[in-house]
């Protein structure tokens, strides 16, 4: 029996989903699909009526594949796309105009942008990100997105996610910790990651996960919130990262419960997986600060 590669990927996320993993393994191998969010600064609008997707709070279309987004005659991107699972995020934050928001591990950018429309410029939106090329990315979709004018409240900044409350503590309304994560979507559609898979990746990973979401329980204000999520299928990731939270920081939060349109409740959380829904997979969960 191998340490590595396909046959121990098979076997660690089959004993964690049981009979399910054969179903939710041929998802992942499907094309994704995307959910097309309107720019409302590119005077673009959709030709046609298209699907909705009830809970979603952002002007949408759902279709089967979309054009690559392009610039308008203003000299916006019409809209942009993504993963109907990973807008639950943005919709679960709520960030609202005049609030202090951080967007702790921000790459690629679309759910700081989701932010900024929602925030309206007002009030204070970080982007983070410790990449110089990922933080370029970030620059990029707000100058492509939104008017330099309607963007003076966002700031891209670069620091350690884990280290940030060395820092700075209570100064936050509400943070979005999107973490890097397994992103086993990816290892499988990757021969080379996937023949170097082992189990040791998403213990690894959920270290620095759990160090990141205890940053951020710290600069957010008391009755504030963090909403934490990963596009991981492992639970060390995902409902195991609010059990180490319970037992470190026991007290200082509550869990709030939230449902979502797609997807399915977990012991701490929500999961949104692709065999049963089309989206994901994604995964999160909502802190408020009690102390």
């Amino acid at each position: 029996m191998g340490t590595r590669g396909l046959e121990a990927f098979d076997l660690f996320y089959g004993e964690m989903y049981k009979e399910r993993w054969a179903s939710l393994k041929e998802s992942l191998s499907a094309p994704k699909k995307h959910v097309a969010i309107l720019n409302p600064h590119s005077g673009f609008e959709f030709p046609t009526e298209a699907p909705m997707l009830i809970g979603l709070s952002f002007k949408h279309q759902i279709q089967d594949s979309f054009p690559h987004p392009e610039k308008t005659t203003l000299g916006y991107m019409n809209y942009y796309l993504m993963d109907a699972a990973s807008i639950m995020a943005v919709e679960a934050l709520d960030p609202r105009p005049g609030e202090r928001v951080v967007d702790l591990c921000a790459a690629p950018g679309g759910k700081s942008f989701l932010c900024a429309l929602k925030m309206q410029n007002q009030g204070l939106l970080i982007s983070n990100d410790r990449s110089a090329s990922r933080r370029a990315r970030i620059h990029r979709i707000f100058e492509d997105y939104i008017p330099k004018t309607l963007q003076t409240n966002h700031k891209v900044t670069s620091f350690d996610a884990s280290k940030w409350c060395l820092y700075e503590k209570n100064l936050y309304d509400k943070v979005l910790l999107d973490a890097p994560c397994s992103s086993e979507r990816h290892v499988l559609d990757d021969p080379k990651e996937l023949a170097l898979w082992a189990p040791g990746r998403t213990k690894a990973l959920a270290v620095s996960q759990f160090a990141m979401l205890a940053s951020a329980l710290d600069i957010v204000k008391v009755g504030g919130i963090v909403v934490y999520s990963t596009c991981a299928l492992s639970r060390l990731e995902n409902d195991d990262i609010i059990d180490k939270l319970y037992k470190k920081r026991g007290g200082r939060f509550e869990v709030i419960s939230k449902t979502f349109p797609i997807g399915e409740k977990t012991e701490h959380g929500w999961q949104i997986l692709p065999d049963r829904e089309g989206w994901g997979p994604f995964y999160l969960t909502v802190v408020k600060k009690l102390k």
